[in-house]
Protein backbone atom coordinates (compact mmCIF):
# COMPACT_ATOMS: atom_id res chain seq x y z
CA UNK A 1 0.00 0.00 0.00
CA UNK A 2 1.48 3.37 -1.07
CA UNK A 3 1.07 6.18 1.42
CA UNK A 4 1.29 9.92 0.79
CA UNK A 5 4.28 10.35 3.09
CA UNK A 6 7.79 9.31 2.07
CA UNK A 7 7.58 6.24 4.28
CA UNK A 8 6.20 3.21 2.48
CA UNK A 9 4.21 0.93 4.74
CA UNK A 10 3.00 -2.56 3.89
CA UNK A 11 0.10 -3.91 5.96
CA UNK A 12 -0.90 -7.50 6.60
CA UNK A 13 -4.24 -7.43 8.44
CA UNK A 14 -6.88 -9.77 9.75
CA UNK A 15 -10.23 -8.64 11.06
CA UNK A 16 -8.82 -7.77 14.47
CA UNK A 17 -5.01 -7.71 14.22
CA UNK A 18 -2.35 -6.31 11.96
CA UNK A 19 1.30 -7.01 11.28
CA UNK A 20 2.87 -3.85 9.84
CA UNK A 21 6.07 -4.20 7.85
CA UNK A 22 8.20 -1.07 7.90
CA UNK A 23 11.30 -0.25 5.79
CA UNK A 24 14.65 -1.25 7.16
CA UNK A 25 15.33 0.05 10.68
CA UNK A 26 18.40 -1.57 12.17
CA UNK A 27 18.66 0.36 15.42
CA UNK A 28 17.40 -2.61 17.47
CA UNK A 29 20.34 -4.95 16.82
CA UNK A 30 23.85 -5.09 15.43
CA UNK A 31 24.38 -6.26 11.80
CA UNK A 32 24.82 -10.02 11.35
CA UNK A 33 28.28 -11.52 11.18
CA UNK A 34 29.79 -10.74 7.76
CA UNK A 35 31.40 -14.19 7.72
CA UNK A 36 27.94 -15.72 7.43
CA UNK A 37 26.40 -13.87 4.47
CA UNK A 38 23.55 -16.36 4.05
CA UNK A 39 22.09 -15.57 7.46
CA UNK A 40 19.43 -12.88 7.28
CA UNK A 41 18.47 -10.91 10.35
CA UNK A 42 14.76 -10.57 11.12
CA UNK A 43 13.95 -8.04 13.85
CA UNK A 44 10.78 -6.45 15.08
CA UNK A 45 8.70 -5.02 17.91
CA UNK A 46 5.36 -6.13 19.34
CA UNK A 47 2.97 -3.59 20.89
CA UNK A 48 -0.55 -3.47 22.24
CA UNK A 49 -3.26 -1.21 20.74
CA UNK A 50 -2.11 1.73 22.90
CA UNK A 51 1.48 1.44 21.65
CA UNK A 52 2.90 -0.14 24.82
CA UNK A 53 5.62 -2.75 24.19
CA UNK A 54 4.60 -6.34 25.00
CA UNK A 55 7.29 -8.56 26.59
CA UNK A 56 7.19 -12.36 26.60
CA UNK A 57 5.30 -12.68 23.30
CA UNK A 58 6.09 -15.88 21.36
CA UNK A 59 7.49 -15.21 17.87
CA UNK A 60 7.85 -18.22 15.57
CA UNK A 61 9.04 -18.93 12.04
CA UNK A 62 9.51 -22.42 10.57
CA UNK A 63 12.28 -24.16 12.51
CA UNK A 64 12.74 -21.69 15.35
CA UNK A 65 11.04 -19.39 17.84
CA UNK A 66 11.83 -16.77 20.46
CA UNK A 67 10.08 -14.41 22.87
CA UNK A 68 10.08 -10.63 22.95
CA UNK A 69 12.31 -8.75 25.39
CA UNK A 70 11.19 -6.32 28.06
CA UNK A 71 11.05 -3.67 25.33
CA UNK A 72 8.88 -5.84 23.12
CA UNK A 73 11.65 -6.45 20.58
CA UNK A 74 12.74 -9.75 19.05
CA UNK A 75 15.52 -11.11 16.85
CA UNK A 76 15.58 -14.18 14.61
CA UNK A 77 17.87 -15.34 11.79
CA UNK A 78 16.80 -17.03 8.58
CA UNK A 79 18.64 -18.64 5.70
CA UNK A 80 18.90 -16.88 2.34
CA UNK A 81 15.20 -17.21 1.54
CA UNK A 82 12.87 -14.58 0.11
CA UNK A 83 9.62 -15.45 1.94
CA UNK A 84 8.87 -16.64 5.45
CA UNK A 85 5.72 -17.03 7.54
CA UNK A 86 5.86 -15.41 10.97
CA UNK A 87 3.43 -16.23 13.78
CA UNK A 88 2.94 -14.06 16.86
CA UNK A 89 1.08 -15.37 19.93
CA UNK A 90 0.29 -14.11 23.42
CA UNK A 91 -2.36 -15.22 25.88
CA UNK A 92 -5.23 -12.74 25.90
CA UNK A 93 -4.48 -11.40 22.41
CA UNK A 94 -5.58 -12.47 18.95
CA UNK A 95 -2.71 -14.38 17.28
CA UNK A 96 -1.20 -12.98 14.08
CA UNK A 97 0.20 -14.99 11.18
CA UNK A 98 1.66 -13.21 8.14
CA UNK A 99 3.81 -13.96 5.09
CA UNK A 100 6.88 -11.70 4.88
CA UNK A 101 8.79 -11.03 1.66
CA UNK A 102 12.44 -10.00 1.59
CA UNK A 103 13.43 -6.74 -0.13
CA UNK A 104 16.84 -6.65 -1.80
CA UNK A 105 17.81 -9.82 0.09
CA UNK A 106 17.00 -8.27 3.46
CA UNK A 107 14.03 -8.39 5.82
CA UNK A 108 12.21 -5.22 6.74
CA UNK A 109 11.76 -4.51 10.43
CA UNK A 110 8.40 -5.90 11.56
CA UNK A 111 6.04 -3.91 13.78
CA UNK A 112 3.21 -6.05 15.16
CA UNK A 113 0.17 -4.68 16.95
CA UNK A 114 -1.79 -7.31 18.86
CA UNK A 115 -5.44 -6.79 19.66
CA UNK A 116 -6.87 -8.04 22.93
CA UNK A 117 -9.22 -11.00 22.65
CA UNK A 118 -12.33 -11.00 24.79
CA UNK A 119 -13.13 -14.43 26.17
CA UNK A 120 -16.83 -14.44 27.06
CA UNK A 121 -17.62 -17.13 29.59
CA UNK A 122 -21.01 -18.68 30.00
CA UNK A 123 -22.78 -17.78 33.22
CA UNK A 124 -22.59 -20.42 35.95
CA UNK A 125 -25.09 -20.76 38.78
CA UNK A 126 -23.61 -22.76 41.64
CA UNK A 127 -26.25 -24.82 43.41
CA UNK A 128 -23.95 -27.47 44.86
CA UNK A 129 -21.42 -27.24 47.64
CA UNK A 130 -18.83 -28.79 45.37
CA UNK A 131 -17.14 -26.38 42.96
CA UNK A 132 -16.04 -29.37 40.94
CA UNK A 133 -19.69 -30.29 40.36
CA UNK A 134 -20.48 -26.74 39.21
CA UNK A 135 -17.58 -26.70 36.72
CA UNK A 136 -18.66 -29.91 35.03
CA UNK A 137 -16.10 -32.36 36.37
CA UNK A 138 -19.01 -34.45 37.63
CA UNK A 139 -19.30 -35.78 34.05
CA UNK A 140 -15.57 -36.46 33.60
CA UNK A 141 -15.70 -40.05 34.88
CA UNK A 142 -18.90 -40.73 32.95
CA UNK A 143 -17.27 -39.64 29.67
CA UNK A 144 -14.12 -41.55 30.61
CA UNK A 145 -16.13 -44.75 31.12
CA UNK A 146 -17.43 -44.51 27.55
CA UNK A 147 -13.87 -44.68 26.26
CA UNK A 148 -14.39 -42.32 23.33
CA UNK A 149 -11.35 -40.15 24.07
CA UNK A 150 -8.13 -39.97 26.06
CA UNK A 151 -8.47 -38.87 29.68
CA UNK A 152 -5.72 -37.58 31.95
CA UNK A 153 -6.41 -37.29 35.68
CA UNK A 154 -4.70 -35.18 38.32
CA UNK A 155 -3.07 -38.32 39.73
CA UNK A 156 -1.48 -39.09 36.35
CA UNK A 157 -0.17 -35.53 35.99
CA UNK A 158 1.34 -35.68 39.48
CA UNK A 159 2.89 -39.11 38.81
CA UNK A 160 4.59 -37.84 35.66
CA UNK A 161 5.71 -34.66 37.44
CA UNK A 162 5.11 -32.83 34.17
CA UNK A 163 5.91 -29.11 34.06
CA UNK A 164 4.02 -28.55 30.78
CA UNK A 165 0.69 -30.09 29.80
CA UNK A 166 2.05 -30.96 26.34
CA UNK A 167 4.55 -33.32 28.01
CA UNK A 168 1.60 -35.44 29.11
CA UNK A 169 0.31 -35.75 25.56
CA UNK A 170 3.44 -36.76 23.68
CA UNK A 171 3.38 -40.16 21.95
CA UNK A 172 -0.39 -40.43 22.24
CA UNK A 173 -2.09 -41.88 19.20
CA UNK A 174 -3.20 -39.22 16.71
CA UNK A 175 -1.38 -36.47 18.63
CA UNK A 176 1.69 -34.49 17.54
CA UNK A 177 3.52 -31.97 19.73
CA UNK A 178 5.25 -29.40 17.49
CA UNK A 179 7.45 -26.96 19.45
CA UNK A 180 5.12 -27.18 22.44
CA UNK A 181 1.94 -26.85 20.35
CA UNK A 182 -0.43 -29.81 20.37
CA UNK A 183 -1.79 -30.79 16.97
CA UNK A 184 -4.00 -33.65 15.82
CA UNK A 185 -3.63 -35.72 12.66
CA UNK A 186 -6.21 -34.26 10.28
CA UNK A 187 -8.98 -36.52 9.06
CA UNK A 188 -10.12 -34.11 6.35
CA UNK A 189 -6.82 -33.03 4.75
CA UNK A 190 -3.99 -34.91 3.03
CA UNK A 191 -2.59 -37.99 4.74
CA UNK A 192 -0.31 -36.98 7.60
CA UNK A 193 -1.53 -33.35 7.67
CA UNK A 194 -2.00 -31.73 11.07
CA UNK A 195 -4.89 -29.61 12.32
CA UNK A 196 -5.41 -27.26 15.27
CA UNK A 197 -7.83 -28.65 17.88
CA UNK A 198 -10.35 -26.54 19.75
CA UNK A 199 -9.31 -25.89 23.35
CA UNK A 200 -11.97 -25.70 26.06
CA UNK A 201 -11.18 -24.30 29.51
CA UNK A 202 -13.59 -25.17 32.34
CA UNK A 203 -16.39 -25.72 29.86
CA UNK A 204 -15.87 -22.55 27.79
CA UNK A 205 -14.17 -22.47 24.40
CA UNK A 206 -10.82 -20.63 24.61
CA UNK A 207 -10.12 -19.29 21.12
CA UNK A 208 -6.43 -19.06 20.21
CA UNK A 209 -5.30 -20.82 23.38
CA UNK A 210 -2.50 -23.38 23.34
CA UNK A 211 -2.31 -26.19 25.89
CA UNK A 212 0.97 -24.91 27.33
CA UNK A 213 -0.55 -21.50 28.03
CA UNK A 214 -1.51 -22.99 31.39
CA UNK A 215 0.75 -24.73 33.92
CA UNK A 216 0.38 -28.46 34.47
CA UNK A 217 0.20 -27.79 38.22
CA UNK A 218 -3.01 -25.80 37.65
CA UNK A 219 -4.81 -28.64 35.83
CA UNK A 220 -7.18 -31.05 37.53
CA UNK A 221 -7.96 -33.13 34.43
CA UNK A 222 -7.75 -33.17 30.63
CA UNK A 223 -9.85 -34.79 27.92
CA UNK A 224 -8.58 -35.34 24.36
CA UNK A 225 -10.80 -36.14 21.40
CA UNK A 226 -8.49 -36.45 18.40
CA UNK A 227 -11.20 -38.07 16.26
CA UNK A 228 -13.89 -35.56 15.34
CA UNK A 229 -16.55 -38.27 15.48
CA UNK A 230 -15.86 -38.84 19.20
CA UNK A 231 -16.09 -35.19 20.31
CA UNK A 232 -19.02 -34.70 22.72
CA UNK A 233 -21.64 -32.28 21.47
CA UNK A 234 -20.94 -29.78 24.25
CA UNK A 235 -17.26 -29.55 23.17
CA UNK A 236 -17.83 -29.21 19.43
CA UNK A 237 -17.97 -25.65 18.04
CA UNK A 238 -16.50 -25.83 14.52
CA UNK A 239 -18.34 -23.88 11.85
CA UNK A 240 -19.18 -25.30 8.44
CA UNK A 241 -16.44 -23.14 6.91
CA UNK A 242 -13.69 -24.55 9.14
CA UNK A 243 -12.01 -27.92 8.49
CA UNK A 244 -13.03 -30.32 11.27
CA UNK A 245 -10.52 -31.22 13.98
CA UNK A 246 -10.76 -32.59 17.50
CA UNK A 247 -11.04 -30.94 20.90
CA UNK A 248 -8.94 -30.68 24.06
CA UNK A 249 -10.87 -30.06 27.28
CA UNK A 250 -8.97 -28.70 30.29
CA UNK A 251 -10.38 -28.56 33.81
CA UNK A 252 -8.46 -26.35 36.22
CA UNK A 253 -7.82 -27.06 39.87
CA UNK A 254 -9.87 -25.29 42.50
CA UNK A 255 -8.08 -23.35 45.27
CA UNK A 256 -9.09 -25.90 47.91
CA UNK A 257 -7.74 -28.75 45.74
CA UNK A 258 -4.35 -27.01 45.44
CA UNK A 259 -4.08 -26.88 49.22
CA UNK A 260 -4.44 -30.63 49.58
Amino acid sequence: MQMTARLRVGMLCSAVACAIVLPMQRALTQPPDASRPMRRELVGVVRDPSGVALPGVTIAIPGQSTVTSGRGSFLLFTAGIDTVTITVRQVGYTPVSALLTAREQQWDTVLVQLERTAQPLAGVTVRETSTRHALGLRDFEERRAKGNGVFVSRAEIAARNAARPSDMLRNMRGVNVVRGRVRFVSQAGPQGALCIPDVWLDGARARGMEVDDILASDIEAMELYSNISTVPFEFSARSVNTPPCGSIVIWTRTPDAKDR
